[in-house]
């Protein structure tokens, strides 16, 4: 542990691969998890940091448990101890040919040159890529894929390996040249401290709204596997995009087929037409014909009568009296 400034201490950040961070001083009471500094006590000594096992919700007075403790006692009253948390800030210790340099950690998109730190490496794997949390590179260009996440950087760390990683896998890491920028034990070490108890604050609220939206419950390796499904998708449309296609070009030859079939019969049903008009017209005639036909029966069956009957010089019927005389002849038989 290194003292930088009252109230600032820089600690190896495990969740950070060891690299070394700033913590400062912040009068709470402490979390499962949270690194703490004793500043007085019976049991332990003045200035032991440790780490927070667990916490007595029952008691009031901040008891808690250690992960490692101080001549093998790991409890620590809160009624004979006082303790501070120490609270993470954004600030880093890099080492560098120069020697260590200080840095701040941001949360943005990095410039081509600007170096950065590995913050998330859960899809690290030989397909995509191996790297690790902590690692330090400098991002040498930009490329895209086909995953949900799109662009990434591909980054030159320490040992000459490149890494592509995505916006939410690193932090641009600000160097902080100016003496200006040292924490003061003054006003704005409280400034400091009040923000990292906001950040904190901020950090276990996102905790919490991550856990009521079961992020934890997906587990490791979830972005590979979106990564993994997202491409199966694109398979899947391209194949029901070669689909369509091909049952286009099949329902097109289907309507045409169609339509000349429907043309087809369209002629047929016409030439039907035809057929009927022309079969009237020839039976019109055929009637006119057996009209005349009967008319001539009925001439020659009158002239029969008359001559059998010797009226041959007499007045022909017509063709409603003979009718009326043959019915009569009917009767009468």
């Amino acid at each position: 542990m290194t003292k930088t400034n009252e109230k600032i201490h820089v600690l190896a950040d495990e969740s950070l691969g060891g690299i070394k961070r700033e913590y400062v001083e912040v009068d709470r009471k402490a979390e499962v998890g949270d690194k703490i500094i004793v500043t007085e006590g019976d049991d332990f000594p003045v200035g032991h940091i440790d780490t927070v096992a667990h916490w007595y919700d029952n008691y009031d007075d901040g008891s808690i448990d250690l992960f490692e403790g101080f001549d093998n006692d790991i409890f620590l009253d809160g009624n004979r101890e006082e303790y501070r948390v120490l609270e993470p800030t954004n600030i880093v210790h890099i080492d560098g040919p120069d020697g260590t340099e200080r840095y701040e950690m941001v949360d943005r998109k990095a410039e081509v040159g600007e170096k950065v730190v590995v913050v998330d490496d859960e899809d690290s794997s030989e397909e995509f890529g191996n790297f690790r949390i902590g690692e330090v590179g400098t991002v040498e260009s930009y490329a895209t894929d086909d995953t949900y996440f799109g662009e990434y950087a591909n980054v030159r760390v320490s040992d000459g390996r490149d890494i592509p990683i995505y916006l939410h896998e690193y932090r641009v890491l600000v160097p902080l040249e100016s003496s200006e920028e040292e924490p003061q034990p003054s006003d704005p070490i409280d400034v400091i401290a009040n923000l990292a108890t906001r950040v904190a604050e901020l950090e276990r609220e996102n905790k919490r709204i991550q856990k009521e939206l079961g992020w934890y419950e997906v587990g490791a390796g979830s972005i590979a596997n979106l990564r993994n499904d997202v491409a199966d998708i694109r398979h899947d449309i391209a194949k029901l995009e070669d689909r369509i296609v091909h049952d286009y070009a099949t329902n097109e030859d289907v309507t045409d087929f169609l339509y000349e079939e429907v043309k087809r019969l369209q002629d047929e049903i016409d030439t039907l037409h035809k057929d009927n008009r022309r079969n009237g017209e020839e039976l019109a005639k055929i009637k006119d014909r057996i009209d005349d036909f009967q008319d001539a029966e009925n001439d020659r069956i009158y002239n029969l009568y008359a001559i059998t009957n010797g009226k041959r010089d007499e007045k022909m019927f017509t063709a409603e009296e003979v009718a009326t005389l043959l019915n009569a002849m009917r009767e009468r038989q």
